[in-house]
């Protein structure tokens, strides 16, 4: 074989590879997007944030990729990066996390003022049906959203009951609840609805105050935690800035490597007794 042709397949070998890597990037970004965006879909539905999921995918890739080339600039090597692009990825997770879970204190904080509205509305001689409708238009968001997709489902048709039975699950809080399951007995059985309304928003009001004393007497140990669990990045990076050459062996070197592991089970140890010592079931 002359080594032209020798040239030329070896070309075509490699156009191949090229045009076959390209095929399998393709088929796995659309794969990673379409898994991203059905579940960002998800998350972003129940929070009645109606911003593309598509745009939160591609601010997802752009600071994945910033974050990775600046690690890779400050401490050289690929496990920084690596880590570094990993928690980037992970962070839209952290996100709708983070906002599903003050969604649900908002709702859990509204209840009371809203039971209280409902039970005043009856005792005026309104209907439950009346008394909701002004709720709604009352009440801010996010519990006004959650009270209207149970308005809308009623008249399309499923009843009062049902509606309510999806609203919990859907939220899934102990208070929403409670509360649907002393609206459909009061409903089912009899009885003063309005004064059960009323009882049940001080009893939950009651349960919100110990719950806000106990996460204020807690919010010093879960403080310790972060802090305790960001001490030793904040001084390895300002150690990176100040004494370069210094601290390349912990970046560089397997023995070096090991340390850095070593340290993240520890912090991940540390950060996980304190807040199991600082979680505090009501």
């Amino acid at each position: 074989m002359s080594e032209s042709l020798l040239l030329i397949v070896i070309a075509m070998m490699v156009v191949g590879a090229i045009l076959l890597l390209m095929r399998v990037a393709k088929v796995g970004y659309s794969t990673a997007e379409q898994r991203f965006t059905d579940t960002a879909r998800t998350q972003l539905e129940e929070s009645f944030d109606f911003r593309d999921p598509k745009y939160l995918f591609l601010l997802t890739i752009i600071g994945t990729v910033a974050v990775a080339g600046l690690a890779w600039y400050v401490f050289g090597g690929f496990v920084v990066p690596l880590l570094a692009s990993a928690a980037a990825l992970f962070a839209p997770k952290v996100y709708f996390g983070f906002q599903k879970k003050r969604r649900r204190l908002k709702i859990v904080a509204q209840l009371p003022d809203v039971l209280l509205m409902l039970g005043s509305s009856l005792r005026a001689g309104t209907s439950l049906q009346i008394a909701l409708d002004i709720a709604i238009r009352e009440t801010p968001a996010p519990l006004s959203q959650e009270l209207g997709v149970v308005v809308r489902e009623q008249r399309l048709g499923l009843a009062l009951e049902d509606a309510l039975e999806s609203m919990a699950t859907r939220l899934s809080l102990e208070e929403v609840e409670l509360v649907v399951a002393a609206m459909t007995i009061a409903r089912d059985v009899g009885g003063n609805l309005a004064e059960t309304l009323d009882q049940l928003a001080r009893t939950l009001r009651a349960k919100a105050t110990m719950e806000g004393k106990i996460r204020s007497l807690t919010s010093q140990g879960k403080m310790q935690g972060w802090i305790v669990g960001a001490l030793p990045l904040f001084l390895m990076l300002a150690l990176s800035y100040m004494q370069h050459d210094a601290m390349q062996p912990l970046f560089h070197t397997w023995m070096g490597l090991g340390v850095l592991l070593f340290i993240g089970i520890l912090e991940t140890l540390g950060y996980l007794f304190i807040r199991k010592i600082v979680t505090i079931d009501v």
